[in-house]
């Protein structure tokens, strides 16, 4: 599906940050925060945010925003309060059908992070990573889902058929699915995973010598799966036997896409240099090109065009619901941002990270 779809709620979150965007803010009692040093940041008629609801909300972005300044980091907890608030606001004003819609969604998307991670354990284990399990994460996107269902509702945004089929006919091309990859692969770094820093050159040489004995051993018929599960430094799929997900050209690092679609089905690369690190790929499989037919895109689009038309008026009644809450933002370091409307992109799909 080719639509670009959103999630309508705060200003653009900061290009590049992916991962799971919280939209959970518990409710906390005036007592409760006196005694914890738990401040409350936010509030208004029926509404109330703590410093510890915006810090869950980081949890998922916490490893994207170290790289980032601090006045970047206040920008982005900026976005983030802002959609708590918006959240907050759509979720009193969800109905049963609403929260039925939220959850049928939620649970649609889960599983398409579980099938974009590989495995459940690789799944299992990008979570751990993040420092969230599949309950929190599911609960996360649940009132993310519902508030946006919620938010069609109130605008009363509806797509019609012919409106569905126009759409798919001037955008055929989107939908024709190119020829793909299907690859393990192990990665040993030659810089420090968290600096990017270069490795000292008598360390790139050692780790050179086992990337070398790493492709004999593969090719002289050892489990590949086993040895990325105990050799690669990838931990975004090493638990996973160094699987990846689907893709195709124009994807991944040239190298390690130029290498895929050279090898053959089970055929195990040579040792390829990246900036990253040495890697080895296995091909698993190439998997043919395809057109995705109009019955099958009917659902994606239908998705899609509801969130554009709801972009286009979601700014104006989210602010209208701020103004009737009377929304008052009690840190000075996080007013600028906390009343507009806007779009933040829907929760990112969790992809084994590129080598």
């Amino acid at each position: 599906m080719k639509i670009k779809t959103k999630i309508i709620f705060s200003t653009a979150l900061v290009a590049g940050l992916c991962a799971f965007q919280s939209a959970l803010a518990a409710d906390t009692s005036a007592a409760t925060t006196a005694t914890t040093g738990n401040p409350v940041i936010a509030r208004g008629t029926g509404l109330e945010i703590t410093s510890g609801d915006l810090d869950e909300a980081m949890t998922g972005i916490k490893a994207q925003i170290q790289s980032l300044t601090p006045a970047k980091v206040i920008e982005v907890q900026k976005l983030m309060l802002n959609r708590l608030i918006e959240t907050k606001l759509l979720m009193a004003k969800a109905t049963d059908t609403d929260k039925a819609t939220g959850k049928k969604m939620a649970d649609l998307r889960m599983t398409a992070l579980k099938e974009n991670a590989g495995s459940q354990e690789a799944f299992a284990q990008q979570l751990k990573t993040l420092g969230m399990t599949e309950a929190d994460l599911s609960a996360k996107i649940t009132q993310e889902t519902t508030a946006q269902a919620a938010l069609q509702r109130e605008l009363k945004v509806a797509v019609t058929d012919d409106e569905v089929k126009k759409y798919y006919d001037g955008h055929t091309a989107d939908y024709e699915q190119p020829e793909m990859a299907r690859v393990s692969h192990i990665l040993i770094f030659t810089v420090d995973p968290m600096t990017r820093a270069a490795l000292p050159a008598d360390q790139q040489l050692a780790r050179r010598r086992k990337a070398d004995d790493l492709v004999k051993a593969a090719r002289a018929g050892n489990d590949f799966a086993a040895l990325a599960k105990q050799y690669s430094e990838d931990p975004g799929s090493k638990e996973n036997g160094g699987m990846l997900p689907p893709f195709p050209r124009g994807q991944m690092l040239r190298e390690i896409e130029d290498a895929a679609f050279s090898l053959t089905n089970n055929q195990v690369s040579d040792v390829i240099t990246t900036t990253s690190g040495y890697q080895i790929i296995k091909l698993v499989e190439k998997i043919p090109s395809k057109k995705m037919g109009y019955l099958a895109a009917i659902a994606d689009i239908r998705q899609g065009l509801t969130q554009q038309q709801t972009a286009k008026l979601a700014a104006v009644y989210l602010d209208g619901l701020k103004k009737a809450a009377a929304v008052e933002i009690l840190d000075p370091n996080l007013k600028p941002a906390a009343v507009t409307g806007g779009n933040i992109p829907a929760t990112p799909p969790v992809t084994a990270p590129k080598p």
